[in-house]
C-alpha cells in the first residue's frame, strides 16, 4: 500500500490489515497492489477500508518465478518464461497427459512422442540437445518437490524379449509426469535456458518446468464436477496393396518371395484365399479398434481467512485403438493454506496416484515381437486367426502371428505414487520500508512402479526356442526428498526496492531397481521362478545435493529491473564430492514506458528490453568418475575382477552457459502483444564414451570430457486482441521458434553418437563444424574417410496458431494448429513393408537407380544412399486441438439453477488431422529412442498415432 507521489508505504500483515502514520495532510487517496492483481485508489475516510484487488488478467502484470523464495510481474522479467495456465492445458480437451497438453504451446520446444501407446510417452527438449550421452529431459518441480520423471526400463530390451540390444532403452516405456492429473494443476511456469535456470544449479541444464496445482480460497465452498466421455481411433493408417498372381510373380523377382518361397504354391494360397473370401485387412484388425475414453474430476475448494482447502479425486480411463491395451490412473489430492499465527502462513500438498498401464509390445525387435512389425510381413491372404478351439495358427510369412501376440502376451506397468510437500513463511518484520521473510520448504516423491512381462511357451517365436516362453517382473522403487530454508529481506530506499535472498537447498535421490527373469516357463505359469532359467538382478543408486544459494533483484519504480545470483552445488556425484559447482547469473530489464519521459503510453504501454546471462550443470552418468569390479568365479570360489570400462576420477557436470536477450513490447493497452527473444546456448566439456586401444586392456572411458556444444536459436510470441465487443470476441496467440545446434569443438576423432544402425541406414556424427543431430550416411569420403552429410534432424522451423472466438458471451470456438517445418527422420518401417511387398503402392512402376524398369516398392527396398530411402522429410500441419462449449445462462438453468452456479456443454477433439508429406510410417513425430538426446528420431515400427473426440459435461455448485 502506498501514498500515491510519495514514498510512504506499507506492507499488509496475512489477514491484509495494517496501520500507516506519517501520512501528509494533502493526501487524499491511497494505492493498493499486489502482485497478480489489478492496482486499485481507495479516497481516505475514516471509516475502515476494504479493499478487493482484481485479479489483473493481462500478460504483463503475470507472476512468475525468478528465485527459489520470490516472484515477480512478467512485466519486469527479464528472460523469457513461458506460462501456461490450467485452463490452456485441459480447458479445451483433454490430451493424453500432462506433457501431451503442452504440444504447440511452448515456444522453443521440440515435443516428440516416444510411443502412441495408451499412457503416452513423450519426450520434451527445451532449446536444444544439452548433452550427447546424459539427460536432455528438463527438470520438473511439483509444489517445491524435485520430481521423479524417469522413463524405467522394464527389460524389453532383455534377449529373452529383444534381440535388438538394450542401446537407448527401445522398450516404449512412459515417463512419470504422465502420472499427473492435468485437472488439479493451476499453472505451469517453463524456465527454458540456462540464463533463467541457472538458481537450480547443478541439475538444470536441459531447462526446469516449475508445476503449480490448484489451492484453495477463501468465501464459499465451490464443488466443481467435470465428465468427459469419448472415442480414440487411428489417426491414420498406412494401408495395403492388394494381391494378384502377377505380384506374387515380381515380388518373388525383385525383393524375394516370403512363406513357402515357390511362386506356383504361393499363387494356389492367393487363389484359394480369394475363393474362399478369406481376405484380410489386418491393419484394421490390429489397430481399428474405436477404444472409449471416460474422464471423470471432482473438486472443492474453499475455505476461510484462516484456512482454506482445495480437495479433488480423478479417474481416467481410457481404450486403445489395440484390443486389450488400456489406460486407467486414479488419483487424489488434498491441498490446504493456512494463516497459523498474525505473521506465520503455511501450505500442505499432498497427493496419491494409482495407475495401470497395458502399452503391448511395438517398435524395434530382433525376436519379432512387435505387432507393427508382424504387421508388414504379413499379406492380407494369410489366415491367422484362432480355431473353433482358441489355437492360433502359425504365420507362414514370419516367426509370430500378430493376433497371437495381441491377445495373449502381457506388457503391463502398474504405479503406485505419493507426492507430498509443505511450506512455511515467517514474516519477521513488517516495516513501512523494510521487511524479512524466512521460508522454509520440504517434500517428497514415492514412486513404486511395478511391470509385467510375458511371453506364452506355445507362442509361434517361443516354440522353437531351447527355452520357450519367458517372464519378468521389475520392481521401481524410487524416493526423491528435498528440503530448502531461504531468508528474504526487502529494503525501499527511495524510489527503489532492494529484494535480497539466501538460502540453502539438499536434495536426495535414493533407487532400488530389481528383476526377476524366468526363460522356460511352465504350461500356463507366469511366475518366473518355475521357469528352467532363472536370471535376478538388483540395482542401488543414491545421490545427495547441496545447493547453497543468494541472489540479489533491484528494482528502480519498475523502471529498471536487475538480479544477479549465485549458486553453488556439491554432490556425491562428483568425483570430488567437497568442490562446488558454481552456477551465476544475471539479468536486466529497462521498462522504458514507465518512464516520465515517454509520452506513447495510449500506442504502446510496454517496452522492455532485456538482457540475460546464467550458467548450469548436467547431471553425470552414475559410476563415471570410479572403476566398477564385476563378479567372477576363481577355483570355484567367487571373486571381483576388473571391468573393462574405466571410471574418470577427473569427470565434472557438463556446464551449459547461456546468453538471452530480448524485447517485451505491448500495443493499445495490451491489445497487441509482442515477446522476442534469441539466445546463444554453449554447453562446454560434453561427456561421452572415449575409445581406448584394445592394447591397453580396458575398451573406453565411461565418460570423459570430448568438446563443446552451441545452441542458437529465435522464439517470437505475438498476440491480438483482435476484436472486442460485448456479442463478439477473437483473440489469437502465434508462437514461432527454431534452433541450431553445431559441434564447435571435439578434441576426439569422428565417432558416431546417439543410436542407430549401419550407416548405410543413416547415423549421427560427432563432426566438429556439424550439428550432432545431423544424418551421415555413405558413402565415405576416399580421402577423409567421413560419412556424407545428409539432412538435419531438428526442424528447421515450428510455428503454433491459438485462436479463440467467443459469440453472445456464451459460445466459444477454440482451435490450435501446430506446423512442423523440416527435420528428417530415419524410417526403417516403409523397407520392411517393401521388403515383404505390402506397402501400398508396391507395384507402381519406377525406374531403379541402375536404370532399369521396377516397382516403386522395389526400388525403395534397397537404395543407394539413406537419404534416398531412409531419410524422410517429417514436416507436418497438426490441428492439434479444437473445441466448442457452450455456457448455459443460469436463468435458463430454471430449478436446477438454485444448485448450479454453472453448466457448460462442449464437445472437442486434439490431434484430429494430419498434413505431411511424410509416408515412411504411421506419424511424422516419432522418436524410437525415447529420451535419447541425439539419434532418437528413429521410426522403427512404433505404435500409430490416434485421434481422440469428446462430449464434455461441467459443473459448477
Amino acid at each position: 500500500m502506498l501514498v500515491p507521489g510519495t514514498n510512504i508505504g506499507v506492507s499488509t500483515i496475512t489477514d491484509g490489515s495494517f496501520s500507516l502514520s506519517g501520512v501528509p495532510a494533502t493526501a487524499t487517496r491511497l494505492r493498493f497492489s499486489f502482485v497478480g492483481y489489478q492496482t486499485v485508489e481507495q479516497p481516505i475516510t475514516d471509516a475502515p477500508l476494504l479493499v478487493a484487488l482484481p485479479v489483473q488478467v493481462f500478460i504483463d502484470e503475470e507472476v512468475v518465478v525468478t528465485g527459489l523464495a520470490t516472484s515477480i510481474k512478467r512485466s519486469n522479467l527479464a528472460n523469457s518464461v513461458a506460462t501456461i495456465g490450467g485452463r490452456e492445458l485441459v480447458g479445451q480437451t483433454r490430451p493424453v497427459t500432462l506433457d501431451a497438453a503442452l504440444q504447440g504451446k511452448l515456444a522453443g520446444a521440440v515435443i516428440s512422442q516416444t510411443s502412441g501407446a495408451p499412457g503416452g510417452g513423450i519426450s520434451v527438449q527445451l532449446r536444444g540437445p544439452s548433452s550427447i550421452i546424459g539427460n536432455s529431459e528438463p527438470l520438473y518441480i511439483i509444489d517445491g518437490v524435485y520430481a521423479n520423471n524417469e522413463a524405467y526400463d522394464n527389460g524389453r530390451s532383455s534377449n529373452a524379449f529383444n534381440q535388438a540390444g538394450t542401446i537407448g532403452q527401445q522398450s516404449g516405456t512412459t515417463n512419470r509426469i504422465s502420472d499427473l492429473n492435468p485437472d488439479d494443476i493451476e499453472n505451469v511456469e517453463v524456465l527454458k535456458g540456462s540464463s533463467a535456470a541457472a538458481i537450480y544449479g547443478a541439475r538444470a541444464n536441459a531447462g526446469v518446468i516449475l508445476i503449480t496445482t490448484k489451492k484453495g480460497r477463501a468465501g464459499q465452498t465451490r464443488v466443481s464436477l467435470r465428465q468427459d466421455i469419448g472415442v480414440t481411433t487411428i489417426l491414420r493408417k498406412l494401408g495395403y496393396e492388394n494381391w494378384t498372381a502377377d505380384k506374387i510373380a515380381q515380388v518373388a523377382g525383385t525383393v524375394g518371395l516370403r512363406g513357402s518361397g515357390d511362386v506356383a504354391a504361393e499363387q494356389a494360397r492367393l487363389a484359394e484365399a480369394q475363393a474362399a473370401g478369406r481376405i484380410y485387412n489386418y491393419e484394421d484388425e490390429l489397430f481399428g479398434n474405436v477404444g472409449v475414453l471416460s474422464n471423470t474430476n471432482v473438486n472443492v475448494s474453499g475455505g476461510g481467512e484462516r484456512l482454506r482447502f482445495f480437495a479433488s479425486a480423478g479417474r481416467a480411463d481410457e481404450g486403445a485403438i489395440q484390443k486389450k491395451l488400456g489406460f486407467v490412473r486414479n488419483t487424489a489430492r488434498l491441498n490446504l493454506s493456512a494463516d497459523l499465527a498474525r505473521n506465520v502462513d503455511a501450505s500442505f500438498n499432498t497427493s496419491y496416484i494409482n495407475s495401470e498401464n497395458k502399452r503391448g509390445f511395438n517398435g524395434n525387435n530382433n525376436n519379432n515381437i512387435s505387432v507393427p512389425w508382424l504387421l508388414s510381413f504379413t499379406p492380407s491372404y494369410a489366415e491367422l486367426h484362432p480355431d473353433a478351439q482358441g489355437r492360433y495358427p502359425d504365420n507362414p510369412y514370419i516367426s509370430e502371428n500378430p493376433l497371437a501376440l495381441r491377445d495373449r502376451a502381457i506388457n503391463k506397468e502398474t504405479t503406485n505414487r505419493f507426492l507430498q510437500s509443505a511450506a512455511v513463511n515467517w514474516y519477521v518484520l513488517r516495516g513501512e520500508t523494510s521487511s524479512l521473510r524466512l521460508s522454509g520448504q520440504g517434500g517428497v516423491d514415492f514412486t513404486l512402479t511395478n511391470q509385467e512381462l510375458y511371453l506364452p511357451e506355445d507362442l509361434q517365436s517361443q516354440k522353437g526356442l531351447a527355452l520357450p516362453g519367458a517372464s519378468r517382473y521389475t520392481k521401481n522403487q524410487q524416493t526423491n526428498y528435498n528440503l530448502q530454508g531461504a531468508a528474504v529481506y526487502t529494503r525501499q530506499v527511495g524510489a527503489a526496492t532492494f529484494t535480497t535472498q539466501a538460502g540453502v537447498a539438499r536434495i536426495s535421490t535414493s533407487a532400488d531397481l530389481s528383476f526377476t527373469q524366468g526363460q522356460g516357463t511352465q504350461p500356463g505359469l507366469r511366475n518366473p521362478q518355475a521357469a528352467t532359467l532363472q536370471t535376478l538382478g538388483q540395482f542401488f543408486q543414491s545421490g545427495i545435493d547441496i545447493g547453497y544459494f543468494v541472489q540479489q533483484e533491484v528494482n528502480f519504480a519498475d523502471r529498471i529491473i536487475a538480479t544477479a545470483g549465485l549458486r553453488a552445488d556439491q554432490s556425491n556425484r562428483y568425483a570430488d564430492p567437497n568442490k562446488p559447482l558454481y552456477s551465476p547469473k544475471a539479468s536486466l530489464a529497462v521498462n522504458l514506458a514507465n518512464f516520465d519521459f515517454w509520452t506513447y503510453k495510449e500506442a504502446v504501454n510496454l517496452l522492455k528490453p532485456r538482457l540475460a546471462y546464467g550458467q548450469t550443470g548436467g547431471t553425470i552418468p552414475y559410476g563415471a568418475y570410479y572403476n566398477a569390479t564385476l563378479p567372477t568365479a576363481i577355483g570355484g570360489a567367487l571373486g571381483t575382477r576388473s571391468s573393462q570400462l574405466l571410471g574418470f576420477a577427473g569427470v565434472r557436470p557438463e556446464r551449459a552457459t547461456e546468453l538471452e536477450a530480448g524485447l517485451d513490447a505491448a500495443f493499445l493497452n495490451s491489445k497487441i502483444t509482442l515477446e522476442a527473444s534469441i539466445y546463444r546456448k554453449v554447453v562446454r566439456d560434453f561427456l561421452f564414451p572415449f575409445a581406448l586401444a584394445g592394447s591397453t586392456g580396458v575398451t573406453q572411458i565411461i565418460a570423459y570430457p570430448v568438446g563443446d556444444l552451441r545452441n542458437q536459436g529465435l522464439e517470437i510470441g505475438l498476440g491480438f486482441k483482435a476484436i472486442d465487443k460485448p456479442n463478439f470476441k477473437y483473440t489469437e496467440q502465434t508462437q514461432s521458434w527454431l534452433n541450431r545446434s553445431e559441434v564447435t569443438r571435439l578434441d576426439v576423432p569422428v565417432m558416431a553418437a546417439g543410436p542407430g544402425y549401419d550407416p548405410y541406414f543413416g547415423r549421427n556424427y560427432l563432426i566438429e563444424g556439424q550439428s550432432p543431430t545431423r544424418w551421415f550416411g555413405t558413402p565415405l569420403d576416399p580421402v577423409t574417410g567421413l560419412p556424407t552429410p545428409y539432412q538435419e534432424s531438428q526442424p528447421r522451423h515450428q510455428v503454433s496458431f491459438a485462436n479463440t472466438l467467443t459469440f453472445f458471451q456464451n459460445l466459444e470456438l477454440f482451435f490450435l494448429i501446430h506446423v512442423k517445418e523440416g527435420g528428417y527422420n530415419d524410417v526403417l518401417t516403409r523397407q520392411a513393408y517393401d521388403i515383404a511387398g505390402t506397402t501400398r503402392n508396391w507395384s507402381r512402376p519406377a525406374t531403379a537407380a541402375d536404370g532399369t524398369t521396377t516397382t516403386e516398392g522395389a526400388a525403395r527396398a534397397f537404395p543407394a544412399t539413406p537419404d534416398q530411402g531412409f531419410l524422410e522429410d517429417a514436416s507436418y500441419m497438426k490441428l492439434r486441438e479444437v473445441s466448442l462449449y457452450y455456457t448455459v445462462p443460469k436463468a435458463a438453468l430454471g430449478a436446477l439453477g438454485r444448485g448450479v452456479e454453472r453448466l457448460r456443454v462442449g464437445v472437442s477433439g486434439n490431434n484430429l488431422v494430419l498434413i505431411t508429406p511424410y509416408r515412411g510410417g504411421y506419424d511424422p513425430e516419432v522418436s524410437n529412442f525415447g529420451i535419447t538426446p541425439v539419434g532418437g528420431y528413429q521410426d522403427l515400427w512404433n505404435f500409430p498415432s490416434a485421434r481422440r473426440m469428446f462430449f464434455h459435461l461441467n459443473f459448477d455448485f
